[in-house]
């Protein structure tokens, strides 16, 4: 295999990880919109899942642009019934998040690309601030 061929299956591997994780991620939060919370709260989790199912389609359009033919995608479903503990997780799964598109950007020539990947990765810095936020307001009102 050729350097630039090992670069772009390096490339597609790493699309194809955060593929998943963004689609996790999407069905993780619409799992939590059911269970848990009022309306101010399963709204929220309804907003980062759109968040999510929407840098799941960039991803895709990005493989798809490189010829990969997107199958089948493992889907799993998380332990959610404490959902503080949940919270905590999931807060470094965003922080995770942060880091992969940090150094998917490196991966990436394409300065569109490139752009691409710092708007997600604030994105995912959002996240993680109003997690954060969720997190602690939720705490307040249970006490």
């Amino acid at each position: 295999m050729l350097q630039d061929e090992k670069v772009k299956q390096q490339l597609i591997d790493t699309l194809y990880q955060g593929l998943i994780d963004e689609m996790n991620s999407a069905y993780q939060y619409i799992a939590l919109a059911g269970k848990h919370g009022n309306g101010e709260l399963k709204q929220a989790f309804l907003q980062y899942a759109q968040d999510e199912l929407r840098h799941a389609d960039r991803l895709m359009g990005i493989l798809r642009d490189l010829g990969e033919e997107i199958q089948h995608l493992p889907i799993v479903q998380e332990d959610q019934e404490d959902v503080y503990l949940y919270l905590i997780e999931y807060m470094a799964k965003e922080e995770s998040a942060v880091f992969y598109y940090e150094a998917l950007e490196q991966l990436v020539a394409q300065p569109e690309l490139q752009m691409l990947c710092r708007s997600m990765r604030g994105e995912e810095q959002m996240h993680l601030h109003q997690m954060r936020a969720l997190y602690q307001k939720l705490k307040e009102t249970a006490k």
